[in-house]
């Protein structure tokens, strides 16, 4: 799949024409997901995007018609490119010749990493889309296509796994996971030391829940 957005498959974009209108198109976006990712979803402003991105208004407008519009666009890239990603990456090729402990190291220390590293424009997607159903939609759907990946690739190794019930201990562990990481990331806002827990621990301590729990 091509990292170029399929701008032709987003209603709320005008589709561009040419290559450069393309180009036009994915430095707008870049420089959306920059600023929200430094500053946050305050400071994604039309006039900040456009100087971010050395565009100008009018190119703006051709494409989105406001602001929610560029949005919805950064969200649906998004997912898109860590769907890619998440193919690749869980490939059953790559791992034929690994445990199942290797599978949920790397599993999880994945999952900690996209979600620390973009815990910013998470919270400004959760913000920006609150209430909107096609947002809730693109979210869960992009979970589920990489648990879906996840649970196909653990189940390789069925013959690790000592629950009685190998498909819904993977389905609930990977749960399980997710929502930590997206609690991690919702009080994250409170700036409160207390709530925040190391990257390494959480590593360590829900790849051990995970291993505990697929051999209960």
């Amino acid at each position: 799949m091509s990292e170029k957005t399929s701008a032709g498959a987003m209603p709320w974009v005008n589709a561009p024409r040419q290559a450069r209108s393309q180009r036009t198109l994915e430095k707008l976006l870049d420089a959306a997901e920059r600023i929200l990712l430094a500053r946050g979803l305050e400071a994604v402003t039309v006039p900040e995007v456009v100087r971010e991105a050395g565009s100008s208004v009018g190119s703006f407008y051709a494409r989105f018609p406001d602001k929610r519009a560029l949005l919805e666009t950064v969200h649906e890239r998004a997912c898109t490119r860590t769907l890619e990603q998440a193919e690749l990456l869980l490939d059953p090729a790559r791992w034929r010749d690994a445990s199942l402990d290797r599978i949920i190291d790397t599993g999880v220390r994945m999952a900690v990493q996209i979600y620390g590293s973009r815990r910013n424009i998470m919270n400004a997607f959760a913000v920006a889309f609150a209430g909107d159903p096609g947002f809730a939609a693109r979210r869960a759907r992009s979970a589920k296509d990489i648990r879906d990946r996840l649970a196909r690739l653990a189940l390789t190794k069925r013959d690790e796994i000592t629950h009685p019930d190998p498909e819904r201990a993977i389905d609930m562990s990977l749960r399980a996971v997710t929502a930590t990481l997206e609690q991690r990331n919702a009080f994250s806002v409170s700036g409160l030391p207390e709530v925040e827990v190391e990257e390494s621990i959480l590593v360590e301590e829900l790849t051990r829940m995970v291993r505990s729990y697929l051999r209960a």
